[in-house]
């Protein structure tokens, strides 16, 4: 009977899921494999996580290099996937977040690398009064406040049903000196029912909350339809509030609908407030078959105009936009910066077609079953003992 019951233990242990991982101090992260430099960061890989009623995983006070890669976290909309609180130098990469409050929650921390990750239906609901019948929702796919160098590179943000979606996409409140790159956007909304207006709708894809220096860029956005609801609603592609933040090469889909056009509600491509820039530094880029110099703005897809001299470009600005784009931005590829525009404070990384991003080497998996072993091994000698 006992040989039995280990056999089912040798055979289970290696696809248990976890049910939360906490990492308080780098001397935590000692029980995983690597040594928490950059050429050999410690590794937390290859797990499903059950996120239904605590956060899946906390990293918290760490400076050593940290990667975290294929995982799949599920909860119910109750808790965050991930908190990554006063951290650096941290690497998520090919991970799933599913129906988590907040995908990922970051807090007052630096460099921290998210990448070629899916996020759906992040966002938790609650009844603000019953009785009333009024709700609220918040929470999203990735959360920041206070924190410097981000690096949110080619994820997707996709409804995980109809009636779960991330309300917000990715939404950073007083984050500087980071990069949204690449991203895929569809349908970040949520419709709930609301005592003042019968029903309300919103969410953003991108939300800059009074932050300032940062960079976004061929993200794509598909702006969610209102289909033909009498919400009152607060849907944009992107929310900017901020300063110094450069908004270019990014593709805005769906058709905008104010509800009043002398109100700020309704289904918009963009709000912006603070003096921001929503074209690229002049770059010499290749368009079609041709090589041209200019700026580089965003494409809009409602936005119709001629292009008189084929360089790719609407002549008659979009309301922020001066270089309105006539085809999607995936049909320009920049191959260098004009001569003027090299003391340009923006790194040339930042305008090639695949920014440089930081990157851990990569793990060759010998210790993928380390810590299912140790468990055999506890539970063998528990079993022995128990004899």
């Amino acid at each position: 009977m006992r040989i039995l019951v280990i056999f089912v233990i040798l055979l289970f242990v290696p696809f248990a899921n976890a049910t939360q991982l906490a990492f308080i101090g780098d001397e935590s992260l000692k029980e995983l494999p690597g040594s928490g430099i950059l050429e050999d960061p410690y590794v937390l890989e290859n797990l499903i996580i059950n996120a239904s009623n605590i956060t899946g995983i906390l990293v918290k006070n760490t400076t050593a290099y940290l990667l975290i890669r294929n995982l799949t976290i599920i909860g119910n909309n109750k808790r965050p996937g991930i908190i990554l609180e006063n951290v650096k130098n941290v690497r998520i990469e090919d991970v799933q977040v599913i129906r988590c409050s907040y995908g990922i929650r970051i807090v007052n921390s630096e460099n921290i690398t998210i990448v070629n990750s899916i996020f759906k239906g992040n966002l938790y609901c609650y009844w603000k009064s019953e009785f009333a019948g009024d709700a609220d929702c918040k929470g999203g796919a990735i959360f920041a406040d206070y924190s410097t160098n981000l690096y949110i590179i080619n994820n997707s943000f996709v409804p995980h049903s109809y009636l779960f979606s991330n309300i917000y996409g990715v939404y950073l409140v007083m984050v500087e000196n980071s990069i949204v790159y690449g991203n895929r956007f569809v349908s970040s909304i949520k419709c709930y029912p609301s005592a003042a207006f019968g029903g309300y709708c919103k969410g953003t894809a991108i939300y800059l909350d009074r932050s300032n220096n940062n960079e976004l860029t061929r993200n794509t956005i598909y702006l969610p339809s209102s289909g033909g609801m009498e919400y009152a609603a607060e849907v944009y592609g992107m929310y900017i509030s901020g300063h110094n933040n450069t908004i270019y090469l990014n593709n805005f889909y769906g058709e905008q609908k104010p509800s009043q056009p002398s109100e700020g509600i309704g289904f918009f491509y963009l709000y912006h407030t603070g003096e921001n820039i929503f074209h690229s530094p002049k770059v010499i880029y290749r368009f079609g078959n041709e090589t041209f110099e200019g700026f580089l703005g965003n494409y809009w897809a409602t936005y119709n105009g001629s292009d008189e001299n084929g360089d790719g470009l609407i002549e008659w600005p979009f309301k922020v936009d001066k270089y309105p784009l006539v085809l999607p931005s995936e049909n320009y590829e920049i191959i260098k910066l004009a001569e003027e525009s090299k003391t340009s404070t923006t790194p040339l990384n930042n305008l090639t077609n695949s920014p440089t991003t930081p990157s851990f080497p990569q793990e060759n998996g010998e210790f993928k079953y380390f810590f299912p072993i140790l468990a055999v091994l506890a539970i063998l000698i528990i079993l022995w003992r128990w004899k």
